[in-house]
């Protein structure tokens, strides 16, 4: 079944604050490419089911590793045990590893492991060519403008954040930087990666 076309025209928008007005225009840039995001990852992710929390952890690991489960929980918001049981099932999986904390031999250092890492980066893909698919047909001085825009909009972001002392994954403020995915075979040979389930709230 072909996906319906979204609309040809974006619904104007009426506040005066510009962080709402761009806040809306990301949420339709967001409907915009969503679901094909969504068709790529049905069909290229599949196997194991990786709830979102759990998809939550593995980015948080990957941007913070080597980390405790304690400090972990507190990025989650969840309580210790509930990370440990899910850490664990995430071993179990060979999506992430425990290592040895050498100033603490008591505590275990968490990393994602090479199959965790290609999971998150085939996820990345998906959404990468979905944003290509939709941006392919806007002309040139669109796209350059677009890329002026929001490469100063990530600095300022990064900046503020950094003020706060929140991490964010990423060396520099430039887009093509923050967008680069590591290229992975996809062949039939290649081992099967972990799909993506919804959790019942």
């Amino acid at each position: 079944m072909s996906r319906p076309d979204p609309p040809s025209s974006l619904p104007p928008l009426d506040s005066s604050d510009p962080v709402e007005r761009l806040t809306l225009c990301m949420q339709q840039l967001h409907r915009l490419v969503s679901d094909r995001i969504m068709g790529t990852l049905q069909s290229s992710l599949q196997g194991e089911d990786v709830s979102f929390t759990q998809m939550t952890a593995m980015y948080k690991v990957r941007a913070f590793a080597p980390i405790s489960v304690t400090l972990l929980a507190e990025h989650l918001g969840v309580s210790l045990p509930a990370t440990s049981q899910l850490i664990q099932e995430l071993v179990r999986r060979e999506l992430m590893e425990r290592r040895e904390n050498p100033d603490n031999r008591r505590e275990k250092l968490l990393a994602l492991s090479e199959k965790g890492q290609q999971f998150l980066s085939i996820k990345e893909r998906a959404m990468v060519g979905a944003y290509t698919e939709v941006f392919g047909g806007v002309d040139a001085a669109t796209l350059i403008g677009a890329e002026q825009a929001i490469t100063a909009l990530i600095s300022q972001a990064r900046q503020l954040q950094q003020a706060q002392g929140v991490h964010l994954q990423g060396r520099s403020g430039a887009c093509p930087a923050a967008l680069h995915v590591p290229a992975l075979p996809l062949s039939k040979e290649s081992p099967p990666a972990p799909a993506v389930r919804k959790e019942n709230v």
